[in-house]
């Protein structure tokens, strides 16, 4: 238990993490990048929609 509270308690990794910090992924234009992204799929979904609407006509499920 002592040596659990010793480990808990040791702070010497704090200059090191403070000094070389995490790289994220830049978040310039993040909202824009996704809009793009969903906007791509959102056409992608459209256009395979319209060719099996196309392919199949309005056929009803028969399953």
């Amino acid at each position: 238990m002592v040596a659990l509270l010793k480990r808990l308690t040791n702070l010497s990794v704090v200059p090191n993490v403070l000094q070389s910090p995490t790289q994220y992924r830049p978040t310039k234009n993040g909202f824009a990048t996704d809009r793009q992204k969903l906007k791509g799929d959102v056409n992608k979904v459209t256009s395979t929609f319209n060719r099996n609407i196309h392919k199949y006509g309005n056929q009803k499920y028969s399953g």
